[in-house]
């Protein structure tokens, strides 16, 4: 009888064990960071291969930002840890554009496959919407998406041979919609590559009113609205919009 009582105590005793360390697990955050970012250095950006955290790691600083990865990385990023005091912005495209997630300061992120091709780190989230701080001072540049996103074109002016305007053809291989002039000059875009043409004006119900220039006034930068976002196929610079053509 002795035994069978100090087996019955030695069971309470394993249950309350295992009663115990079961309330410990339930304890856990159930956002709790996974221990694979503890990896990753002060200061830095992190990106993964693999979900998590785990995987190849590729580092960067608030002095890296990139607006696009070589072959070998571009796509393959799963998961980010944001080890900086900066806002990270992550995009699905090149150029700052596409798909746009951000991940604030300290914080960890997951990706789908092939979602990741671009990032930057900003002080304030409110600069990963825009892309037009990459323009050079005294050039106009244009851009494949809003706000200075996506594919960016830095046009060098420069006087063209048939028609002696100060400024840029595109051809048919452009279609920008939005635009930077940081030059000294007024900017004005055209839908011809000749620098003429007219757009029709959306709200005239006849058809009749007509618009002959888009005009960027200097050192403003702007998202191209209708009928003009899209059209853009040449500009001039000029020293009073009364210029344009």
């Amino acid at each position: 009888m002795t035994d069978f009582r100090i087996d019955i105590r030695r069971g309470a005793l394993i249950t309350a064990a295992l009663a115990l360390l079961c309330s410990l697990f339930y304890a856990l955050p159930a956002n709790a960071e996974p221990a694979d970012y503890a990896d990753c250095p002060a200061a830095t950006l992190c990106l993964y291969s693999g979900a998590n955290g785990t995987g190849e790691r590729r580092d960067f600083t608030d002095t890296q930002s990139l607006e696009s990865y070589d072959a070998t990385w571009d796509g393959k990023t799963l998961s980010a840890k944001n080890n900086t005091a900066l806002w990270a912005c992550v995009y699905g495209d090149p150029g700052y554009g596409g798909h746009l997630e951000t991940v604030k300061p300290t914080a960890a992120d997951a990706y789908a496959a092939g979602a990741v091709s671009a990032h930057k780190l900003v002080p304030t989230r409110a600069l990963c919407f825009t892309g037009y701080e990459r323009c050079p001072d005294n050039r106009v540049c244009t851009f494949a998406e809003q706000n200075g996103r996506g594919a960016m074109t830095v046009h060098l002016p420069a006087t063209d041979p048939a028609t002696q305007n100060y400024g840029n053809s595109y051809g048919t291989g452009a279609a920008p919609k939005s635009a930077w002039n940081r030059t000294a000059k007024h900017v004005c875009f055209y839908p011809e590559p000749t620098y003429t043409g007219t757009w029709a004006d959306p709200a005239d119900a006849s058809g009749q009113k007509k618009f002959g220039a888009y005009v960027v006034l200097r050192g403003e930068s702007v998202t191209v609205p209708a009928p003009f976002a899209g059209t853009f196929r040449a500009h001039e610079l000029v020293t009073t919009t009364g210029d344009c053509q």
